[in-house]
């Protein structure tokens, strides 16, 4: 299975024993903070799939839908059998009342009526998962599959990423920590597009790479990012200065 360009590029960090000072261009790849792969939670044939490699969609919209008679004919037995329990309960409970029944039988027909309610909010699972829906607003990075095709339970469908917010990788020399801070203003220019934005750091890695003395930095893209998309790279220049 072949991934998203986001989630098999990284930034290269700087050779061993590199020296760098402040104000060197950083190489920066710009990454989804939400992405995923969606994958099928039921075997079954796939009847609708709206979305094509690179449309946008709205949180709650269908993304896959699956054919789920079988399912529905399910949920509609497992509904008359709650209901039929659920009289033989009310009558027992009346018989009850006029001592015509054991407590047993009483006890009997109440738990006949718990295992049919809980065969129906079963059923009713099984029914939720024909269809998966957007999480959140954004945009589909990839289809791994067709319309009428059969998929197995846990195969990869479709994926998508927020469109709304993007972060921002690089990895910059351990030393740098003594000054790099989140909230540090910065200038980027993005290769693919050619623009410049203006981003800032907004959290450091909680760990250095021992080998290569580097850390990895994260950050945002203030302004629009409409022309922007996962996987694309750019550079950075970092400069001695402190958060705003």
């Amino acid at each position: 299975m072949t991934l998203p360009a986001y989630t098999q590029q990284a930034p290269v960090p700087p050779p061993p024993g590199a020296i760098l000072s402040a104000g060197t261009e950083i190489r920066v790849q710009i990454r989804a903070r939400q992405h995923a792969i969606l994958s099928a939670e039921m075997a079954g044939k796939i009847v609708e799939l709206p979305f094509r490699d690179g449309e946008t969609f709205r949180k709650g919209d269908r993304l896959v839908t699956f054919d789920c008679a079988a399912q529905r004919a399910r949920q509609d037995q497992a509904a008359a059998a709650a209901q039929a329990a659920s009289r033989k309960r009310e009558v027992s409970a009346k018989l009850n009342q006029l001592n015509s029944i054991s407590q047993l039988e009483l006890a009997v027909a109440e738990s006949a009526e718990a295992q049919a309610k809980a065969e129906l909010a079963l059923t009713g699972v099984m029914v939720q998962r024909c269809s998966i829906t957007a999480p959140y607003d954004g945009r589909v990075s990839e289809v791994q599959v067709q319309r009428y095709a059969f998929a197995a339970e846990g195969a990869p469908l479709i994926g998508i990423y927020d469109s709304s917010q993007y972060d921002i990788e690089m990895i910059v020399p351990s030393a740098w920590l003594a000054w790099l801070k989140p909230g540090l203003s910065f200038p980027l220019r993005v290769d693919e597009t050619g623009s410049d934005h203006q981003a800032e750091i907004t959290r450091l890695s909680g760990a250095v790479d021992p080998v290569s003395q580097s850390v990895r930095v994260y950050g945002r893209i203030k302004g629009s990012i409409e022309q922007l998309r996962p996987g694309m790279s750019g550079s950075a220049s970092l400069a001695v200065g402190k958060a705003p």
